[in-house]
């Protein structure tokens, strides 16, 4: 045992030694107190299990480096840019996949990158693709001249291409990932035990207080609608265009885009709470402008948020009105995962 770990705690007495009751009793107790608060076994299994080496993390470094490349050109700031923007990004994220597969086997021999892809059986498996779309997926994977070959295509099956290859990369990435955010997420779990036992500690005092009647969402059941709709979201079931993700609208790429709350009548309301989209490209909501109307043509600002966010709860002066609106006032796609009304 290292000098700063705490003192022995006595061992188990054998067949041919006897420790009295009262001397083996309290130390076992406090060490597995002290165990369960600073998550020690379970650190130490899962840090073994996540011991990368350098060049395993620098393969994953060049997956997302890939990867976050490819998301910038799908979203090319010249429009003349954009007939080949996505077979270039296919192309990149293809170079993601690859590096996240090599990552698991970095010291063995380089294989090709569909025949990487067939090895890797948790990332297969995450996936869950259709015997159609996997082979289709090993085929852009085993072309030696991907962007090339995607440029003879139409913008629609270079868009397709890109999508089906980004969402493998980010499987990928994800999967070769996980070890090492479970290493990182044992210690938040020991801060996490502390904190709730002194918030459990908390609400026993302030019981009163913790059990008090929630909110009413304003907003909840009422209809919406949108400026334009890309893909057919189903957040109940975690998946939108065919992408894992919880957002609950995705407009197309256009100037001004937004979503409408119909309230019904009108109705007085004070603050929102806006839940951006969570698995990326939370960018594409800033800035976010607030407008409230009573005819649904014409609106006036309530609030705006200028800078990224994760969530957002803007509040301002009570006001009365029938449509709520959020929109991005400029060219963008929005997609959020909830707006919620409160008075």
């Amino acid at each position: 045992m290292s000098q700063t770990e705490p003192e022995t705690v006595p061992s188990a007495p054998t067949e041919k030694t006897e420790v009295p009751a009262g001397q083996r009793a309290r130390p076992g107790i406090l060490r597995r107190i002290v165990d369960w608060y600073t998550c020690r076994p379970a650190r130490e299994a899962v840090r073994r299990a996540a011991s990368a080496g350098r060049r395993e993390l620098e393969l994953l470094g060049r997956a997302k480096a890939a990867f976050n490349t490819g998301n910038l050109l799908r979203q090319p700031s010249d429009p003349s840019r954009k007939s080949l923007a996505g077979a270039h990004a296919a192309a990149l994220y293809a170079e993601s996949l690859t590096w996240a597969l090599w990552s698991s086997r970095p010291s063995a021999p380089r294989l090709p990158p569909d025949e990487l892809l067939l090895r890797d059986e948790p990332v297969t498996r995450e996936l869950g693709l259709s015997e159609e779309r996997a082979h289709e997926l090993s085929q852009l994977l085993a072309s030696p001249a991907l962007a090339v070959e995607l440029a003879e295509r139409s913008e629609q099956e270079q868009s397709a291409a890109a999508t089906l290859l980004k969402r493998a990369a980010l499987v990928a990435i994800d999967v070769h990932e996980r070890p090492q955010r479970a290493a990182a997420g044992i210690t938040l779990l020991a801060f996490a035990r502390v904190a709730l036992t002194l918030l459990a500690l908390a609400l026993a005092v302030a019981g009163a207080v913790a059990l008090r009647p929630q909110r009413a969402n304003l907003a909840a059941g009422k209809p919406w609608k949108t400026s334009s709709s890309l893909f057919d979201c189903h957040p109940e079931q975690v998946e939108c265009g065919g992408v894992k993700t919880r957002i609950l609208f995705h407009t197309r790429d256009e100037q001004d885009p937004w979503f409408q709350y119909d309230l019904g009548t009108k109705t007085t309301f004070s603050s929102l709470r806006i839940e951006n989209r969570q698995d990326g490209e939370s960018d594409r909501a800033v800035p976010l402008v607030v407008e409230v109307g009573d005819d649904g043509e014409h609106f006036r600002q309530v609030a705006r948020r200028d800078s990224e966010f994760s969530a957002w709860s803007p509040s301002f002066p009570a006001v009365t009105a029938r449509y709520v609106r959020l929109r991005v006032p400029r060219r963008s796609m929005l997609h959020l995962e909830e707006v919620e009304l409160y008075r």
